[in-house]
């Protein structure tokens, strides 16, 4: 009832999930999404926050990621279609990105 389970261990959310590589990103961290390109989801450009909670063999790389559209024909309808560039921004605590900086 709840989903696929991520391999964060949580219910995958349609439309607000994203798989990144765990060798870079940290589930559970906040990503901005700007695609403006990518319709498929709701007819207009995909702006989105999302949350870093799956993984998979193709995400590799800091700029590779795979949005979760959900389960169902319509959600594989949209899957096989994604596959457009996109400006990823984790989001952070800003005395992370000053740590960082030393």
């Amino acid at each position: 009832e709840l989903g696929p389970i991520a391999a964060a261990k949580v219910p995958l959310t349609p439309g607000r999930s994203v798989a990144v590589d765990r060798l870079l990103h940290t589930f559970g961290t906040p990503f901005y999404i700007d695609a403006p390109s990518l319709t498929a989801f709701d007819k207009k450009p995909f702006r989105r926050l999302m949350i870093a909670q799956d993984t998979g063999s193709a995400i590799t790389g800091p700029a590779r990621g795979d949005l979760f559209a959900g389960t169902g024909d319509a959600a594989g309808e949209i899957a096989g279609v994604v596959r457009n560039p996109a400006d990823f921004y984790a989001l952070i605590p800003r005395p992370l990105v000053r740590e960082a900086g030393r």
